[in-house]
Parts: structure tokens; C-alpha cells; sequence
């Protein structure tokens, strides 16, 4: 039996082809949603499944609004 090659788009480690079975085995559940960390030669990226596809997550393009307390928040002297 053949194993499929994915492969990563974008960011630091876009054009890396990985077997399927590899991809699975490293992949994180969350919720609706699967994320991969991966190095390889010392670049590190986070990716996001799209339908099919393994995107580059950069953090901007995740849809998380980290200041849930909006702009009132006082700054610590």
C-alpha cells in the first residue's frame, strides 16, 4: 500500500511534501479545527487544514481575538 504526499503551503516551510500517515500521527484536534507544528532544517510553522489543504496559520490570519477586554485595560507602571 502507497501513501499520498501532502504538502504545506506558505510560509516557512511552503513546497514541504510529508507522507499522510505522518501528517495524522502529528496533527492536533481542536474542535472543528487541526493544526500542525512542524520543524524541519530549522524553520519552524504552524499550519492550519483547509478542507483538503495544509495552510500556513500565521497569527494574524487566525480568527482569535486575544484582547477580549477591549482597549480599557490600564497599563501596568
Amino acid at each position: 500500500m502507497t501513501d499520498d504526499f501532502v504538502t504545506l503551503y506558505a510560509g516557512p516551510l511552503d513546497g514541504l511534501t510529508v507522507t499522510r500517515t505522518h501528517l495524522d500521527t502529528l496533527a492536533q484536534d481542536h474542535g472543528d479545527e487541526r493544526f500542525l507544528l512542524l520543524t524541519h532544517c530549522g524553520a519552524s510553522g504552524l499550519y492550519q487544514q483547509t478542507e483538503d489543504r495544509w495552510i500556513y496559520a500565521a497569527p494574524g490570519l487566525l480568527n482569535h481575538n486575544d484582547n477580549t477586554q477591549g482597549d480599557t485595560r490600564e497599563e501596568a507602571p
